[in-house]
């Protein structure tokens, strides 16, 4: 990673290299985001972490975008999707099959500026958990799509569509008894959740913390939580 290297004295030096713990971006390189020759260069590097540097600039130049949204390194692509408001919709839609949000950027890719979202129903069949989940974030998703998905297969579907404010009060009440912790956790916030249920909640240790958030929540009951 030495930026005096050549690439080929690099490419010499790769072999048993695990770059999957190689996570911070090379100090040189991220002081030279500013310069577009530079990361043309550098987004062709043989060495994957100097790759990643480059992905983390805030702004790259089209074809620099263009050539580390296809890199095959998924960490590349990754850091791409978390750093680079340049990313482009298909990559971002990839990446958020098997990346949900780190620590330091919770709401990428997922809510990217370019993350996609409209002709999001056509997933509404998918057999990939995650991609099916985004056709309730559709404009034209109708209420009778989030009952149908609060009774979906996967549990990750269900919460989604616990958290949804289209779901029915009944439907609420019905995943609190979900086989899926999460999903009765995400219930349990449920605006439109019964509240004779709700304060129930307050007393079972594994639903307290999150009925506690419920914006339900009668005042009464909050001042007697505080007393």
């Amino acid at each position: 990673m030495r930026p005096e290297l050549t690439e080929e004295e690099r490419a010499g030096l790769l072999a048993g290299l695990e770059p999957d713990g190689m996570l911070r971006p090379a100090p040189w390189v991220t002081a030279l985001h500013g310069d577009p020759e530079a990361m043309r260069r550098l987004a062709g590097s043989v060495h994957p972490v100097l790759r990643g540097s480059v992905a983390m600039a805030r702004r790259l130049p089209a074809d620099v975008v263009e050539r580390l949204a296809r890199d095959e390194d998924r960490t590349v692509r990754l850091f791409l999707a978390e750093r680079c408001d340049d990313a482009p919709a298909d990559m971002l839609l990839e990446v958020f099959t098997w990346w949900t949000g780190s620590f330091s950027t919770p709401n990428r890719p997922y809510g990217h500026p370019n993350f996609p979202g409209r002709n999001l129903l056509r997933y509404t069949e998918d057999p990939d958990r995650r991609l099916r989940q985004l056709a309730l974030d559709d404009p034209d998703s109708t209420a009778e799509l989030v009952e149908r998905f609060s009774r979906d297969e996967d549990e990750e579907v269900r919460a989604r569509a616990a958290t949804d404010p289209r779901l029915s009060g009944e439907s609420a009440l019905r995943l609190l008894g979900d086989p899926s912790p999460s999903v009765r956790r995400e219930a349990a916030e449920h605006p439109w959740l019964p509240v004779p249920a709700l304060a129930g909640l307050l007393a079972d240790e594994e639903t307290a913390r999150a009925a506690a958030r419920n914006p339900a929540l009668p005042e009464w009951v909050m001042r007697r939580m505080l007393d």
